[in-house]
């Protein structure tokens, strides 16, 4: 059974989100295909993923270890107005990968969200992330719109799926 613990803004729990950030399939799954150096990626999780004190990055957790990250972005849709909104974006660790870490830790994160009072989540997925789009549709995301977004770190037109979860 796993958990889910808040990431600290620390560079040793940033250390452990960026081991997996560069792995072959995370790059190819990211909305930037290429891998992050250090001091980039470091810059980005102090700055940015604490940027919602509620809504903090959380580590998943397999008894004591680290085995999968995930965080989160309020977003605004105008066709929800006044709700909340939260983007989720999850990797796991990929030698645990396969295992229904992801399908567990989102289910325990619905229920935790909802306690919270957002009104729904939203995954953007890269129409070629197959392995996502299944995860996020088996735990009750479902197909919301599907746009091309131009990349300019990577200079591509990127096909992006939209998922939403009304909670």
């Amino acid at each position: 059974m796993v958990s889910l613990y808040p990431c600290q803004k620390t560079k040793s729990d940033a250390k452990i989100a960026f081991s997996w950030r560069n792995d072959r399939k995370t790059i190819a799954s990211s909305y930037i295909t290429k891998p992050k150096t250090w001091d980039s990626f470091w810059l980005e999780y102090s700055e940015c993923y604490f940027s919602r004190p509620d809504f903090p990055p959380m580590f998943i957790l397999d008894g004591q270890r680290p085995v999968g990250f995930i965080r989160f972005e309020k977003v605004e849709r105008p066709e929800y107005p006044q709700k909340t909104i939260i983007e989720v974006m999850i990797n796991i660790a990929p030698e645990h990968r396969g295992q229904g870490i992801a399908t567990e830790a989102l289910y325990m994160l619905k229920r935790e969200m909802k306690q919270k009072g957002v009104f729904a989540l939203l995954a953007d997925i890269r129409k070629t992330n197959k392995g996502s789009i299944h995860l996020f549709e088996k735990t009750g995301f479902d197909f919301f719109n599907e746009r091309t977004e131009y990349i300019s770190q990577t200079k591509e037109n990127c096909c992006i799926v939209c998922y939403l979860c009304f909670l």
